[in-house]
């Protein structure tokens, strides 16, 4: 038997009817075996009773999936057939990508060939090892060496590729990372047998050629029609600063080139030698190797065999990525230029000019740019002549080639999921395409023969077929919703979740983001998003979010709801922003204007691509629910296998290393509560192999050690001291903690969301602060006991303290950034009095942005101020009268950042130029603004920035102001002044970035620019 508290057992500290299914079940099943029909009557209805009166009260719209809320056995779905998500809003791309051979896979693979005279194809691996495969079979692939095994070591095998005699001489070259004698690049000789199921000898090795290898390593080779072998080589250098070793324009190296040599005719005491006419064989001290320099990354070229011309992906830095069209000696221009922009004009230009891209992309479409081949094939007459080429991050395929007048023009074949890394033109025409770590598999490219169906593709949502009805919204017959344990913040909007899988097909769920689940053709996911009201429920709807498996792609689409909620309209792929009213806080019944931005389709794939798995919600340890610890099953995924919307339950679904836990449940466990709300908000950038630009991870799996949140960033500081990514212990040095916290400039997440997670922020803090402090850390002030700040939140904390005390501990806090985090973790946790919260508004009104973006969240929107922002129009601010007393008073305030580092004569007092200096070198009013703008366009070696790692994590940017064997002093931007012994120092880079850090301007007003301008001008001009 069991009682009243066997049953709350199942749904005490739940919170959520969800349990009520479950608890039934699994209690009948255990305990009513041996009852009568009527006492199981009896029992079942005590059961019910308990059930809904212990977990009613906890319910929300949010958190409670439809197929739990009612405790009965659920029955398989529906067939749904009313889908009309067909085709595209667009009409279709001109190709499509198919399986080539689906049954082999491989893992990280580099590059591809076919082996000439055999129907077999050869593919590498990063990690040195070497298949080929039979393409008639296709079913399994043959090592065919692991060069691990030859170096003892790890090894990163970047291609391969064949002599033009392979038949008679059984040559093969491989490009990889060596370990021996310290780690360099090389491309050495290997011979393969004559076997079917060739293998290669690993005896046979010859080094051909080395060069020092780095951070871009290029790797790439290519023989041309003439024979001769051309290989890519990268900068040497990582991401930042650019061109780290200034190798680009320098050719005495090999770095950042394409070499071209002789591999058939060893001269010299080499393994090869120079052809004639290489452009710098006669240079007295340039490397005579060097056909073409001026590189980045050219990780990946093509060479047309009918004309000889080499074309080359360049993989950018910042902001471009580019195709050149390289001859004899053409110089294309890193790092002076990052393709047609100048980035490093302090760089010498190399002896020969420098050559612009033939099609460059923007990093808004294009991230790491990988070449193919000029296509001359008889399967795609279309593309005869054209280089083809494709993007590793977005997985977009374009082709260039020249119009009948000799211009180069491209066009885009195909918008794929894909992380490409290489392509091949095979014997019969066939245009292949390979992908590195989505699914390790080989693609074809076919004509695409897909129906246009843009006239008919469904703009109204209630035109998709996904909802019986919209208002109410209903969902059609065969439309499951379902819940999440993490939901994603989406600024205090609620969400309905719906999954649309076409007929009866079933999906095959992944367990979580770090595996690929498999989705049938037509498969919809449906976010409704709607206003709350005070209680937290669904009201007036303002967006429903789609994502629609279609021809192998994910393809993100949203709809807008109209004013009257009556239907809403599919948004254009550039997104849009629009006005809405919603609830204020804290003031039932009052509402507050707030901007709404529907994210466009390049912001949506941001999440939404190959590292997270596409699909991040449905996913099995987000779908898991857990009942107590006695039982083994959990109800939702039960619910969903049982309605047939998935094929299995994974076993690593309810694996304790994935588990998620409701961040919101207080009873949970504080650590797993947070790391399931970074995971649930920031890992699909932040995980291993991820687009972000600071590399830390945050997926829920990892330890705190494996997330590597202990150092610093080149992001910035943001005003606090010895900050990292995360400090243990200490929530107002972590920079996390910064960023979650902020609007405008430097917010994270940077796309998605314009609002601060209060709950998310305290939940945050707390953590951060449990974790055990380090013996060397220092913590912030508002941390340490007696503090001034410290003192301000304990008087804070008094209710009885008077309102100048008060007062005047809120000026103390938000004096600097990490008071000034204390004091805004205290706000979003609720702790402050009204009358408190309006104080902290109205002192922090023209504070510096540091501080003020920390509490722009509790200003409503119409009353915040009206500032330029990071990007704005130049005649916007040149447009205005300014006024040099206004501007005086400005730039003496904390408002503007430009006081802190530039004196107006003492050159002592500055970190960089006076003021005096400034208004001298840039006469006209537009020149000053243009270098305020661009900081990093040009910097004087006297002032330029160093960045210092040290031993134990800390980044350091500053202006050295002495240098010797044993130290290094560095003045900070505070003008701090900091010693660094030579033996703590990991690295020390001199930076191309200004010390003086973009969008200084953001938070001023165009007229305060305007005035600010004015006021630097008058200095000089009062001199004279």
């Amino acid at each position: 038997m069991f009682s009243e508290e066997d049953v709350s057992e199942y749904v005490s500290n739940r919170g959520s009817a969800r349990f009520l299914g479950c608890a039934v079940r699994k209690l009948c099943k255990r305990e009513l075996t041996a009852m009568t029909v009527e006492l199981r009557k009896t029992w079942l209805i005590a059961i019910l009773m308990v059930c809904v009166v212990r977990g009613a009260s906890g319910m929300s719209a949010e958190s409670t999936s439809p197929a739990a809320r009612s405790g009965m056995m659920v029955q398989p779905r529906e067939a749904w057939t009313t889908s009309r998500l067909r085709g595209t809003p667009t009409p279709p791309e001109a190709f499509r990508i198919v399986p080539a051979f689906p049954q082999i896979r491989f893992d990280h693979p580099t590059s591809l060939l076919e082996i000439p005279g055999t129907d077999r194809v050869l593919v590498t691996e990063m990690d040195g090892k070497i298949f080929t495969f039979s393409k008639a079979a296709a079913v399994a692939a043959d090592l065919t060496v692991n060069l691990q095994n030859l170096a003892h070591e790890k090894v990163s095998l970047f291609a391969a590729v064949l002599h033009p005699l392979f038949q008679q001489n059984r040559f093969v070259y491989l490009c990889l990372v060596h370990p021996e004698n310290g780690s360099h690049t090389r491309v050495s000789r290997f011979e393969m047998t004559h076997d079917a199921v060739p293998v290669i000898d690993p005896k046979s090795e010859t080094v051909m050629i080395t060069w020092p290898s780095g951070g871009h390593n290029a790797g790439c080779m290519r023989f041309g029609s003439d024979g001769l072998l051309y290989i890519a080589t990268g900068d040497g250098s990582g991401p930042n600063p650019p061109d780290g070793l200034t190798t680009g324009q320098d050719v005495t190296d090999l770095l950042g080139s394409i070499l071209r040599i002789d591999v058939d005719h060893p001269a010299n005491g080499k393994n090869y030698s120079i052809p004639a006419d290489n452009a710098f064989i006669t240079h007295t001290t340039a490397r005579p190797e060097i056909f073409a320099y001026g590189l980045r990354n050219p990780w990946k070229f093509g060479i047309d065999h009918q004309t000889g011309e080499v074309y080359v992906a360049d993989n950018g830095w910042e902001t471009w990525e580019m195709i050149y069209l390289v001859g004899n000696g053409t110089n294309c221009g890193w790092p002076v230029m990052e393709g047609r922009a100048l980035l490093r004009s302090e760089v010498g230009v190399g002896p020969t000019p420098i050559t612009p891209p033939i099609r460059d992309h923007h990093h808004s479409e294009a991230n790491s740019v990988i070449g193919g081949p000029v296509y001359r094939g008889e399967k795609l007459k279309t593309l005869d002549g054209e280089f083809v080429y494709g993007d590793y991050i977005t997985g977009t395929i374009w082709s260039v080639g020249r119009t009948a007048d000799g211009s180069f023009v491209g066009r885009t074949l195909v918008d794929t999921d894909l992380r490409i890394v290489d392509f091949m033109e095979g014997a019969a025409g066939e245009l292949y395409v390979l992908d590195y770590d989505l699914t390790g598999q080989i693609y074809e490219l076919l004509p695409n023969n897909v129906e246009d169906l843009s006239a008919d593709f469904p703009r109204l949502l209630s035109q998709t077929g996904i909802f019986k009805s919209v208002a109410p919204l209903q969902p059609a017959a065969g439309v499951v919703e379902y819940d999440v344990v993490v939901p994603q913040w989406t600024d205090g909007a609620v969400a309905q979740r719906f999954v649309a899988v076409p007929d009866h097909a079933r999906i095959e769920l992944a367990s979580h983001n770090g595996v690929r689940g498999r989705y049938p053709e037509g498969t919809v996911f449906a976010k409704q998003l709607s206003i709350p009201d005070h209680d937290g429920n669904p009201t007036k709807p303002i967006e429903t979010q789609i994502l629609q498996f279609q021809n192998g792609v994910w393809n993100p689409y949203s709809y807008r709801w109209n004013d009257a909620g009556t239907d809403a309209e599919l948004v254009s792929s550039v997104g849009m922003t629009r006005t809405v009213q919603w609830p204020a806080a804290n003031a039932a019944g009052q509402f507050t204007e707030r901007t709404w931005h529907t994210s466009a389709i390049n912001e949506c794939r941001l999440c939404h691509n190959a590292g997270p798995g596409f699909v991040l919600g449905f996913v099995g340890n987000q779908l898991t629910t857990l009942c107590p610890t006695t039982v083994s099953s959990t109800d939702q995924l039960e619910s969903l296998l049982e309605q047939q919307v998935i094929a299995t339950i994974p076993d690593d679904a309810r694996s304790p290393v994935f588990q998620l836990v409701n961040p919101q449940d207080e009873s949970l466990d504080l650590t797993d509560r947070a790391r399931s709300y970074l995971h649930g908000n920031c890992s699909m950038c932040h995980h291993k192999g991820g687009n972000a630009i600071v590399s830390f991870f945050l997926t829920k799996d990892l330890s705190f050690e494996q997330m590597a949140t202990n150092k610093g960033t080149n992001i910035g500081t943001f005003g606090m001291q010895q900050a990292k990514i995360i400090v243990p212990g200490d929530p107002f040095r972590s920079v996390l903690m910064y960023r979650m916290s902020k609007l405008g400039y430097a917010r994270m997440p940077y796309v998605g969301s314009q609002v601060v997670d209060s709950h998310g922020i305290s939940l945050i803090a707390r953590w951060i602060g449990s974790l055990p402090v380090e013996p060397s850390t220092k913590l912030s002030d508002p941390l340490v006991i007696a503090s001034l700040p410290a003192t301000a939140l304990a008087s804070l904390e008094r209710s009885g303290s008077n309102p100048e005390t008060r007062t005047a501990a809120i000026q103390q806090l938000t004096s600097g950034t990490e008071g000034s985090l204390a004091l805004m973790v205290r706000m979003h946790a609720g702790d402050l009095t009204p009358a408190d919260r309006e104080t902290v508004i109205e002192t922090v009104r023209n504070a510096s942005s540091d501080v003020r973006g920390l509490f722009d969240n509790f200003i409503p929107e119409s009353l915040r101020k009206k500032t330029l922002g990071r990007t704005f129009e130049p005649s916007l601010v040149l447009s205005q009268t300014g006024d040099a007393l206004r501007g005086r008073l400005i730039f003496f305030s904390d408002a503007a950042r430009c006081r802190a580092c530039h004196h107006t004569d003492e050159l002592a007092l500055s970190v960089g130029p006076t003021l005096r200096e400034i208004s001298k070198k840039y006469v006209h009013t537009s020149e000053l603004l243009q270098e305020i703008v661009q900081p990093s366009q040009k910097v004087d070696d006297k002032f330029a920035t160093w960045t210092i790692l040290t031993k134990d994590g800390l980044v350091l940017n500053g202006l050295i102001e002495s240098q010797s064997p044993s130290q290094v002093v560095l003045r900070l931007a505070d003008r701090q002044k900091i010693t660094i012994a030579a033996t703590d120092i990991d690295e020390l880079q001199k930076s191309t970035k200004s010390l003086m850090p973009d969008g200084v301007l953001a938070d001023l007003t165009a007229q305060e620019a305007s005035d600010l301008l004015v006021f630097i001008r008058s200095i000089t001009e009062a001199a004279k």
